[in-house]
């Protein structure tokens, strides 16, 4: 991963990078020795939960691009984990997109065959969180605006409105509710023309 990680650095522009768990765990990271370690942990945190909740409300995100005044921060979901690049504020995105995702299968595949804190692969110990019905709900709702093409902010938004309450507070830990789960698939049938 080392490896890898060493060659996203030699990107124009690229400070360092480095790859996170989806519960905030670093795997990885090539940064100079003026970040220290604890920085960088807080960083794969940070980046997990705003991943997390950023999913939820927007739906699938390909790349998120942070603008600094001084620094450009750009994540990139992986399966099974997240990659992140800390650039200066000029960096040209395009070639940075290019080899991110030149890498991406090679580094998920890294992450699928890590060994999780019990010994054995990551892929064999974490099972893949399923949630209840209203999560799985949402998920539809996702995959049909992404299907359709359609503008993700405003259709949630709308389903929200019909609904009563916002798409982006539901998540795989989100008990489930008949009634809520009744009204969110009313709304969302009337906003996308078809039923969920």
């Amino acid at each position: 991963m080392q490896t890898l990680l060493g060659q996203l650095n030699a990107v124009p522009g690229v400070m360092g990078c480095l790859v996170c768990s989806p519960g905030g765990q670093l795997l990885a990271h090539a940064f100079p020795p003026v970040f220290d370690e604890a920085t960088l942990v807080d960083a794969a945190k940070a980046l997990s939960q705003s991943a997390a909740g950023l999913a939820t409300v927007t739906g699938n995100v390909r790349m998120l691009d942070l603008r600094c005044e001084t620094a450009r921060i750009v994540a990139r979901p992986l399966a099974g984990a997240s990659l992140l690049f800390l650039c200066a504020p000029g960096t040209n995105l395009q070639p940075l997109a290019i080899s991110a995702s030149v890498a991406a299968p090679k580094l998920e595949k890294l992450v699928a065959t890590r060994p999780a804190p019990g010994g054995a692969p990551a892929s064999a110990k974490q099972p893949a969180p399923s949630g209840g019905q209203l999560f799985a709900a949402v998920q539809r709702i996702n995959a049909v605006i992404e299907r359709k093409r359609l503008d993700a902010f405003k259709t949630r938004g709308e389903i929200a409105m019909k609904a009563g309450f916002g798409l982006g507070f539901i998540d795989a830990e989100t008990p489930d509710d008949a009634n809520k789960l009744a009204k969110l698939k009313a709304a969302a049938s009337a906003v996308l023309g078809e039923p969920i």
